[in-house]
């Protein structure tokens, strides 16, 4: 089980905000270069903790596998504390509840689970994971220096309320192997929490939005942790956010199902009726599905009902009566509150299993997991945006991570009359993304014919619309389409306006046949580059400056040209766009090219004297990895010699080639068994001392290697893609579409022919093309274009390049310039030039690319005296 994209970028995140905190030694400065560096510019502070350590946050939506991430985090955590075998590593993993205590535990035990296969994976098998139990029976200290031990407690356990849990914090004699630390006088040295402190233990604290109060602020503290990361998907205030995940990357990797489709009906009576009918539909797409050959899907209703004590007709017994009276069979009923528990020893996803209506109070609140769970019907009165937030994420995990045919399944649902849980909605317009759901920003057709009975509805009843300030800067896709309710009961539509009610109430078809329409809405979204996938709230902290309205109309329209290939198997002269895929270097290196067929003969290895260092290679990207540096301690040098000095020369190169390819790390698509055949032909030519030199300097051994591989992938894949273009099985389309607003971080004096009301700051030498490009009078517009998800990348054989300037000129032609400054490094600069000159011959003679050098411009690229003679006579 590997990460996905977005879950690669919290990883990513992490690892850049830890390696800045080392680099600089302060975590207050490390926050705010790490803020900045991401163009967020009104980021606060970093908020210490009275533990003294780094505590920082990841925000990721519910279902979109925080365990999972947490698993990863640790292993980045330890990189940076610098901490391998040998050292103390001890993990303290804190949860919320006995529930997800046992889920957690059960997973890090499992063999075959694929949270414990990341964990061997990670720490090379050498993992102990223990229970509150196994922690007071005695952990062997070798168990933490030779592997990884992880403690799995629930807050509880530690804020020693119990006669049980204080035993944590009283004397063990099975833990006279640690040296204790009682950071507080009430902790007895020689106990459980005395001999964890004493490891400065790295914590992870799932759902952390529930550890908010003094008493587990004090929890922490007596831990005496090294570093503190918080995974939750509603953040508390205050927290050090250093990644967060918007919904539509969940949306993208088909996690959750969206839109949530909200409907508001008159009473409770109402509510289970509805509730009933649309399951009932929604089964009848499942059932289709499955015909079709699709996965199985059971849909599943959570009602969630009051306390005994709140409101009897509104109790789960009540209710379960209710279900029964309406002929529901007493098998498909189930019960889960505190106290009862019918969902025990039940695999709900089993083809066998018959339960199809779940009653709860708050039972499931946090870390329940059943995909099968569709619609919620609420008869609760629930004004706490946490709680609501907390419910609503029970029913938006996608069965089977996959994309469904029947569009249905592919949503979720909200029943609810209750008017405390519609006045919530409101906060939750705004709470939900909050909680990480979405900020997908899309209109509804306004329509005003009054829904009629056995008529589909479209979007709803419209009589008046009056805007929510708080709301309209964070649309997202919770729709109230149709239905009566009193008219104190406010609907909503996915701009976040007031929608009042009618008297007229649809059927469950009314509803399914509106979230087709949401979720093609949706989907027409998500297929173009204009919907932001970054959380709501980190958005609304950067800068953002939209298009010059008089260049409005015109960037609507513009559609950039960039490579696409041919798919295989496809006709060749067949013109469907279908048959053509966007082009990435990867496709042209394919499976033809094979490192280790590379000749090394002309290839000199070129060390340097410096620090020793060892090489972890950390993925930064879905296809790229980097390197951290972590000081080689003296005694892995000298063992490493003392070992390779008893085996001959064959053997010798063998093992330090292992070595070396475990520092290069992968390079996909690259095979690891093509990268270390390649490897051990540069190093066979290597005498002994050379091989001995190839271990004290690692980093300049690996970087020369890696950067000859990164040669040869980059000469194989231009000459593939020139064979492709030959051939009409490489073309351009348009296809990029400029964002209508950038978030730059720092920014230039205005200009009136620039795109976007500000553009950003760059290097001297690209500061400087933009003053000459503000300056002329047949320059439409232009823009500095930004490395990243909105920016155009020029994609083929050389990877991420994106031009630093697109520019419009008033005789029409669209301009790329790069620009190349004495000390940029200038080794990929041949290719980008071949590259933008296959780019300007397909794209036609309306575009036109350039390289501009300050000094020593290479074959192919101008001066800066060559461009301006170049822009002037346009």
């Amino acid at each position: 089980m590997e990460l996905n994209s977005y879950q690669t970028d919290v990883i990513v995140d992490l690892r850049s905000f830890l390696a800045k905190w080392q680099a600089a030694g302060d975590v207050g400065l490390a926050y705010r270069a790490h803020w900045d560096a991401k163009g967020v510019a009104k980021m606060r502070g970093y908020q210490p903790a009275a533990h003294g350590a780094p505590q920082i946050c990841a925000k990721v939506p519910t279902a979109g596998g925080k365990t999972f991430i947490g698993v990863h985090a640790l292993a980045a955590c330890f990189d940076s504390l610098q901490r391998r075998q040998g050292d103390a590593r001890l993990c303290i993993w804190l949860v919320p509840s006995t529930s997800i205590h046992d889920q957690v535990i059960n997973a890090f035990q499992s063999p075959q689970h694929p949270y414990r296969l990341g964990l061997n994976q990670l720490f090379e098998g050498r993992v102990t994971v223990l229970d509150k139990a196994g922690l007071l029976a005695g952990f062997s200290s070798d168990d933490v220096r030779d592997g990884v031990v992880v403690a799995v407690l629930t807050y509880a356990s530690l804020r020693a309320k119990n006669k049980d849990d204080r035993k944590l914090y009283q004397e063990n004699g099975a833990l006279a192997d640690f040296d204790g630390m009682a950071l507080d006088e009430a902790i007895d040295p020689a106990s459980l929490v005395a001999a964890m402190a004493g490891l400065n233990p790295v914590i992870i604290v799932d759902e952390s939005h529930n550890a908010t109060t003094p008493l587990s602020n004090d929890m922490l503290k007596h831990l005496n942790p090294a570093l503190v990361l918080e995974l939750t998907a509603t953040p508390r205030d205050g927290a050090n956010l250093v990644s967060a995940v918007g919904a539509m990357a969940l949306r993208e990797q088909h996690m959750v199902k969206l839109p949530v489709i909200v409907r508001n009906l008159a009473d409770q009576d109402a509510v289970i009726a509805h509730a009933i009918d649309l399951r009932a539909r929604l089964e009848a797409e499942a059932q289709f599905e499955l015909t079709a050959g699709g996965t199985y899907i059971r849909p599943i209703v959570l009602l969630q009902a009051e306390s005994k004590t709140a409101d009897d007709r509104r109790c789960f017994e009540s209710v379960k009566a209710d279900l029964l009276s309406r002929g529901i069979p007493q098998e498909q009923i189930a019960i889960k509150t505190a106290k009862i528990d019918e969902l025990k020893g039940i695999v709900l996803a089993a083809s066998d299993c018959q339960i199809r209506f779940i009653i709860t109070i708050n039972a499931l609140k946090e870390g329940w997991d059943c995909p099968f769970a569709y619609i919620l019907a609420t008869l609760a009165d629930r004004s706490s945006p946490v709680d609501v937030e907390q419910i609503l994420g029970r029913i938006l995990r996608q069965p089977a991570v996959r994309l469904h045919g029947q569009e249905a399944l592919n949503m979720s649902y909200v029943l609810t009359a209750s008017s405390v849980f519609s006045t919530a909605l409101e906060k939750i317009v705004a709470g939900l993304n909050r909680a990480g759901f979405s900020r997908l920003d899309y209109r509804t057709p306004d329509l005003t014919e009054p829904l009629q009975p056995n008529r589909p509805a479209q979007s709803g009843v419209l009589t008046k619309q009056t805007e929510l300030p708080t709301s309209s800067d964070y649309a997202m896709p919770v729709v109230a389409p149709v239905g009566a309710a009193d008219s104190a009961s406010p609907q909503y539509t996915q701009q976040g306006h007031i929608v009042e009610s009618s008297d007229q109430q649809g059927l469950s078809d009314d509803t399914v046949d509106f979230a087709a329409q949401a979720y093609a809405e949706m989907n027409a979204q998500l297929s173009t580059n204009q919907v932001d996938r970054e959380a709501p709230e980190i958005m609304a902290l950067k800068n953002e400056y939209a298009v010059r309205p008089e260049f409005a109309t015109e960037i609507a329209e513009l559609r950039i040209p960039q490579f696409f290939y041919r798919l295989p198997g496809a006709l060749m002269l067949d013109d469907e766009r279908s048959d053509w895929a966007w082009l990435e270097r990867d496709h042209l290196i394919g499976r033809d090219f094979k490192l280790a067929n590379c000749s090394v003969q002309d290839f000199v290895l070129t060390p340097s004297s410096g620090d020793l260092v060892k090489l972890d290679l950390h993925k930064v990207g879905e296809h790229d990895y980097e390197a951290t540096r972590v000081r080689l301690k003296d005694h892995e040098v000298r063992k490493l010699k003392d070992y390779l000095s008893m085996l001959d020369t064959a053997a010798k190169v063998a093992q330090v080639s292992g070595l070396v390819g475990q520092w290069v790390g992968k390079m996909p698509p690259l095979a690891e068994s093509d990268i270390r055949a390649y490897i051990g032909k540069i190093l066979t030519a290597l005498s002994p001392s050379q091989l001995d030199d190839v271990l004290e300097q690692q980093q300049a051994y690996v970087e020369t290697i890696k950067k000859r591989i990164k040669q040869e992938m980059a000469d194989w894949s231009l000459k593939r893609f020139k064979q492709l273009i030959a051939s009409g099985e490489i073309e351009t389309q348009g296809q990029h579409r400029l964002p209508v607003k950038i978030h730059p971080l720092k920014t230039l004096s205005p200009s009136e022919n620039s795109l976007y009301l500000r553009e950003e700051v760059g290097n001297n030498l690209e500061n400087r093309m933009a003053e000459l490009l503000a300056g002329l009078d047949n320059v439409a517009w232009w823009h500095r274009n930004s490395f990243g998800k909105t920016g155009f990348m020029l994609n083929g054989p050389v990877q991420h390049h994106y031009p630093d300037f697109i520019v419009k000129m008033k005789n029409g032609r669209l301009l790329l310039i790069e620009t190349k400054g004495g000390d940029r490094d200038n080794t990929d600069s041949a290719a980008k030039i071949a590259l933008g000159g296959e780019w300007e011959k397909l794209a036609g003679r309306e575009y036109r690319y350039f390289m501009v050098f300050e000094t020593n411009a290479l074959a192919g690229a101008l001066s800066w005296a060559g461009m301006l003679e170049v822009l002037n006579k346009m």
